[in-house]
């Protein structure tokens, strides 16, 4: 795998975020993909846990009402090995993307596939192929959109992304993101909602994407 500088990360908000544990799990897998690679954020997520757990630590006790049931059950939980990880079921991806299960590749657009990836949730996740030269789809955002670049690269707004940026878009693509250089542009995607325009906007409305 090629080395190359990073130059896109994500917003503090996103880091601060996955560091509580409150990013929906599409959106967390974009972002772990991200810091497999970044030792820049690594260093943020991790004292944003350590800042967590310090705050956590200095709250003073509070009564609650407890539930005995429950408690006997995380008793009993407590006394199980840990559960086995889940299995490497792409050995051709890197971590944490090697052992998600994934779909079919489909074709939304010429030059362009996608391929969900099955992580639940309020979110949607999926692996997104552009020949070079080829444009995304046209589309906007409701919500967060997180988009790991695994190789290649592409445009988008005035700014080039490569491996291991993340694009972080706010509100509507002017133009259309185009994958550019020599070799495909192979992106993980994560997102709480978009809007497709064209004929991909009039199948999203139909409920047939």
């Amino acid at each position: 795998m090629t080395t190359t500088t990073i130059r896109h990360h994500p917003s503090e908000a996103t880091l601060l975020a996955y560091a509580a544990g409150t990013l929906p799990a599409a959106l967390a897998l974009v972002a772990a993909t991200h810091l497999a690679r970044c030792p820049v954020c690594r260093d943020m997520v991790a004292a944003a846990e350590a800042i967590g757990g310090t705050l956590l630590d200095s709250l003073s006790p509070a009564e609650m009402e407890v539930d005995v049931a429950a408690v006997d059950q995380v008793l009993e939980r407590a006394g199980l090995p840990p559960a086995a990880p889940a299995p490497v079921l792409h050995p051709d991806l890197a971590p944490p993307l090697n052992r998600v299960r994934m779909g079919r590749w489909w074709p939304i657009g010429r030059g362009v596939r996608w391929r969900p990836l099955h992580v639940g949730g309020r979110a949607w996740a999926g692996l997104l192929l552009a020949q070079p030269g080829r444009s995304i789809p046209s589309h906007g955002h409701a919500g967060l959109e997180l988009t790991c670049l695994l190789s290649g690269g592409f445009r988008d707004g005035g700014e080039e992304y490569a491996a291991g940026d993340v694009a972080e878009p706010v509100g509507e693509h002017d133009t259309p993101p185009v994958a550019i250089g020599a070799e495909p542009c192979l992106c993980v995607v994560g997102f709480e909602g978009m809007r497709f325009h064209g004929w991909l906007g009039l199948a999203q409305r139909l409920g047939r994407w």
